[in-house]
């Protein structure tokens, strides 16, 4: 009787881990379903949830589908972004790719055509009857399931642009935000300025970012933007702009920066990430040369006793920028500090300056030299949130004025 029992109770619990495992009603906040998949050179591999302590898209698609095809070439690039990059507790970003399809010599061919070697390339070869799609409940393609280091379903069919911010909320590192500026000219002449003209930014990916017009003197801003990304710049032509010469991108201090294309409706510009740093409003003190590093960085520091002393917490945030420069000789940080409007300009000043001596202490005991370091002090000039009086701010705008931002690049 007992065994006979014990078989029933075993046949339910199968049955009833098929039904969870299988119904297709994932969402957000939901554990991830392990699974098998048939992956490139014939090979069978098994994925257990959580994955290697890694963040997990897993992304289906189809040759067959030139939507989800297309998208391919987007995520591929956003694996080569953040595959490798320092998360605070997960071990890096995985693409897992499965074509939702029959026909192998076309996925194969598609893998090796469209370069999608950033991803672990997998194979439904029984298309939406394949056992994954039932588990996932995938009943059209594109379609992606966005999982954290705990094996925990965060995102369903996610814009790549929240894929980014979600990768980024969860990196050591947060991406710094500036104010995008710039002015824009209806031929390679500067001083032929193309006056209220609609402009809208969109990154990389088509998502749109922001949007503004040009003043009386051609010039525009983009307000808080994260940097370190490819950005396209278009122009509407509502305003019916008649020009033989193509449109031109200057900086704010009248540099060139590119020409534009002329496309339906409008005139385009593609600004490449080491580009988009010109269009900053202290763009003249970066010392890039063109390369960027993958860490932007601003960080809330504490420090004590009127600035000349970190606290733990400071040497602690401090500690994760010293181990990329320590693994890396190649790189230098830029270090700017940035306090609130509650002091006056001379205060202000001296607060910031004596912040960067302080951190550049911290990074020399620790083996940087000082070649490495590059210190500037803001003072109060460069407010994230403007305050015509100190009154005129709450508590959490003073705290994201009084901020250190750090710029990782190669030297």
């Amino acid at each position: 009787m007992k065994i006979k029992l014990s078989l029933i109770f075993f046949i339910l619990a199968v049955k009833l881990f098929s039904q969870t495992v299988t119904t297709g009603s994932l969402k957000a906040g939901d554990k991830a379903p392990p699974f098998v998949l048939q992956v490139q050179q014939n090979s069978i591999q098994s994925f257990a949830m959580p994955y290697l302590n890694r963040i997990l898209l897993i992304h289906f698609w189809s040759s067959t589908v030139s939507k989800s095809k297309a998208y391919n070439k987007y995520l591929n690039r956003l694996a080569g972004r953040y595959k490798n990059a320092l998360y605070r507790n997960a071990d890096g970003f995985e693409i897992i790719a499965i074509a939702v399809q029959s026909d192998r010599r076309a996925w194969d061919e598609t893998v090796r055509n469209d370069s999608l070697s950033n991803f672990i390339n997998g194979i439904a070869n029984r298309g939406y009857n394949d056992e994954i799609c039932k588990k996932f409940g995938v009943g059209s393609v594109p379609h992606d399931i966005l999982i954290d280091e705990t094996g925990t379903i965060i995102a369903i069919n996610p814009r790549i642009r929240d894929i980014e911010d979600m990768l980024d909320e969860r990196k050591n590192f947060q991406p710094i935000k500036k104010d995008v500026i710039g002015t824009l000219a209806m031929s390679s002449d500067p001083a032929d300025l193309l006056k209220f003209g609609k402009l809208f930014l969109f990154d990389a990916y088509g998502d749109s970012v922001s949007k503004t017009t040009t003043n009386n003197n051609g010039a525009f801003t983009f307000s808080d933007i994260k940097l370190n990304q490819d950005f396209i710049l278009k122009v509407d032509n509502g305003t019916d702009i008649v020009t033989s010469d193509p449109l031109a991108l200057y900086t704010s201090k009248g540099e060139k920066i590119l020409e534009g294309k002329t496309m339906e409706g409008g005139f385009v510009f593609y600004i490449p990430s080491n580009t988009s740093f010109k269009l900053t409003e202290n763009s003249e003190e970066h010392t890039l040369g063109g390369g960027i590093g993958q860490v932007n960085v601003i960080k809330d520091l504490i420090f004590k006793n009127n600035g000349a002393e970190l606290t733990p917490k400071d040497e602690k945030e401090l500690n994760s920028i010293f181990l990329i420069l320590s693994k890396n000789k190649s790189l230098s940080v830029e270090i700017t500090t940035h306090t609130d409007t509650k002091f006056d300009d001379k205060t202000a000043m001296d607060l910031t300056t004596k912040q960067c001596a302080t951190i550049k202490n911290y990074f020399v005991k620790k083996g940087i030299t000082t070649s490495r370091l590059k210190l500037i002090s803001k003072g109060r000039s460069q407010p994230r949130k403007a305050c015509k009086t100190p009154a005129d701010c709450t508590e959490d705008d003073h705290k994201q004025n009084r901020r250190v931002e750090f710029l990782v690049y190669k030297s």
